[in-house]
């Protein structure tokens, strides 16, 4: 006779079968998490300051990150969503922790699901590319592919991030657990900066498109008279 594993979700009732605790406690994972950014930001800036500086080796590092994490951690959930209950590997307790603030991700393909699929796969698939496009043009010095990437992506990131609370905020259960910190650390504090951030962003890029096409106007206006 199969028992029905207990898991720290809500709504209580949903029924995660051959569900396995996390083996790694919530510190533990935040350390595992933090060192690998500092590792990939540091081997990043060691690479992109030789051609890259200031405020743009700043966002340059910016899309290092998401590219890094859209195309490793949130491709992995993509993958492997259906079992992850069961999975008992790093990368699955840090989704299991995260899943404490919505428990949509731990639901493998049944219930509220399918909109955050919709959203990793998009983020996985055309996001995360574009964060890279970004870099790789910061790099090469191509100022037209990098600021229409740029945009673009900011554009998608604000888009997710405010689809995703909205989902959550008019949804009919909640999916976060009561205790504030898995509210206010984990749902708004862990996506927060994917709002913040790229709307600074999509404003720098706006701004030096507008710039350079009055720069344009004013030589063409130059070059006819």
């Amino acid at each position: 006779m199969d028992v029905e594993a207990s898991h720290p979700y809500v709504p209580e009732w949903l029924d995660l079968a051959g569900y396995v605790a996390p083996e790694h406690g919530a510190l533990e994972l935040c350390a595992i998490m933090g060192t690998a950014v500092v590792l990939v930001l540091a081997l990043a800036c060691t690479v992109l300051r030789r051609r890259v500086r200031g405020t743009e080796l700043a966002a340059a590092l910016w899309f290092v990150l998401c590219g890094t994490m859209h195309c490793t951690f949130e491709l992995y959930f993509v993958l492997h969503y259906r079992g992850l209950a069961a999975r008992r590997d790093v990368v699955a307790s840090m989704w299991k922790e995260y899943a404490k603030s919505d428990s949509r991700y731990m639901q493998g393909g049944t219930g509220n699901f399918a909109p955050v699929l919709a959203q990793e796969a998009s983020t996985v698939f055309a996001v995360g590319p574009l964060c890279w496009l970004t870099v790789y043009a910061m790099w090469t010095r191509r100022s037209a592919v990098h600021e229409l990437s740029q945009l673009a992506a900011s554009v998608m990131h604000m888009q997710s991030v405010l689809l995703y609370f909205g989902a959550e905020l008019l949804a009919r259960e909640p999916s976060c657990r009561p205790e504030p910190q898995y509210f206010y650390m984990y749902f708004v504090g862990a996506n927060l900066p994917w709002l913040v951030v790229p709307l600074v962003l999509a404003t720098s890029s706006v701004t030096r498109m507008r710039a350079q096409m009055a720069i344009a106007r004013a030589a063409e206006k130059t070059h006819t008279l």
